[in-house]
């Protein structure tokens, strides 16, 4: 079984994702700010995917980043967030399989997840 993590503030659509990953054969951890991140990746193996929001409580996604990738160079990850201004994926060079808008919902990141994997 494939394993996602997902990084969202926003609890509502953390369920959601959650929920739509675990339906499709996922396992899934959550997290919701960038302290629980620092202290997840200190123990955790490293998950196949991972969906970070940019914009979270203590640390940003965007900050955050390069030490997911630095951390776990093969884990896919997706950006999901409301802030177009970064949809541009030449901003993230390599570390991200793609940005996702979370205006425009989950369906095109699911499948997008889903294709990579």
């Amino acid at each position: 079984m494939k394993k996602c993590l997902i990084v969202e503030d926003n609890a509502g659509l953390l369920a959601i994702l959650k929920k739509r990953l675990e339906s499709t054969g996922f396992s899934v951890d959550t997290i919701e700010d960038g302290h629980q991140l620092l202290a997840y990746m200190k123990d955790a193996q490293a998950p196949d995917v991972i969906v970070l929001d940019l914009m979270l409580p203590e640390r940003s996604g965007m900050d955050l980043l390069y030490s997911l990738k630095s951390k776990w160079p093969g884990t896919k990850i997706f950006i999901f967030s409301a802030h177009l201004e970064y949809k541009d994926k030449s901003l993230f060079e390599d570390y991200i399989c793609g940005f996702y808008s979370k205006i425009e919902g989950t369906g095109k990141l699911i499948e997008a997840i889903k294709r990579e994997l």
